[in-house]
């Protein structure tokens, strides 16, 4: 039911998008001061979704999509496709490099719950939302989870390219810190001939010169 009360509800809810960090950056040792929240990365994930999209595709539902791809984490947070007790601890550099070195994957019975949870997430804040619009942002949210669209698949590639892009950008301020596995995602991940352009400059512009 829309209600003032409700509204206010919804809204110091979804503030906690901008409190709450990236869980990735702070396993990985970037400061917390300097750690992007949930609420950084749908912004620059909405820009850069509105800046890449093809002119075939409906712009207005790219900045849609992009909007509430992580509208959930309000309610569930950010949890990393691992489990946190068995990140290595930091006095073991090296242990840590190899840990993220590789592209870690949810197991089914992780994935079947993380749905389940943000489902139930959205359901709550959809309670809490005018009807239609609610509605209308909770199908947006089962669209991007299912890229069941042209566009939805746009801003789930944007999605991993925006970590990718921050991950480069952490790693020129923590060169020991280990960011190696957002490159090989982008590099083996990413669909977006735009996405795969900017990646491969990105790539070209921080090597080293010879």
């Amino acid at each position: 039911m829309t209600t003032p009360e409700n509204t206010v509800r919804l809204f110091r809810q979804l503030l906690a998008l901008k409190s709450t960090p990236r869980t990735g950056w702070l396993d990985r040792g970037v400061p917390p001061a300097e750690t992007e929240s949930i609420a950084d990365h749908i912004l620059m994930t909405t820009l850069i979704s509105w800046l890449v999209a093809d002119p075939s595709l409906d712009r207005d539902r790219v900045l849609k999509l992009a909007l509430v791809h992580d509208l959930a984490e309000a309610i569930t947070g950010d949890p990393p496709p691992y489990a946190r007790a068995d990140v290595p601890p930091a006095s073991d550099p090296e242990a840590l490099h190899a840990f993220f070195s590789r592209r870690h994957v949810r197991s089914k019975a992780d994935k079947a719950a993380k749905d389940r949870a943000e489902a139930e997430a959205m359901e709550r804040l959809r309670a809490l939302m005018p009807e239609g619009t609610g509605d209308d942002i909770v199908a947006l949210w089962h669209e991007y989870e299912a890229e069941a669209t042209p566009e939805a698949r746009l801003v789930k590639d944007v999605d991993r390219f925006e970590a990718f892009l921050q991950a480069r950008e952490y790693a020129r301020r923590h060169p020991d810190l280990p960011f190696d596995g957002f490159t090989r995602m982008a590099e083996q991940e990413l669909r977006t001939p735009a996405l795969i352009a900017l990646r491969d400059a990105i790539l070209a512009e921080d090597q080293p010169d010879s």
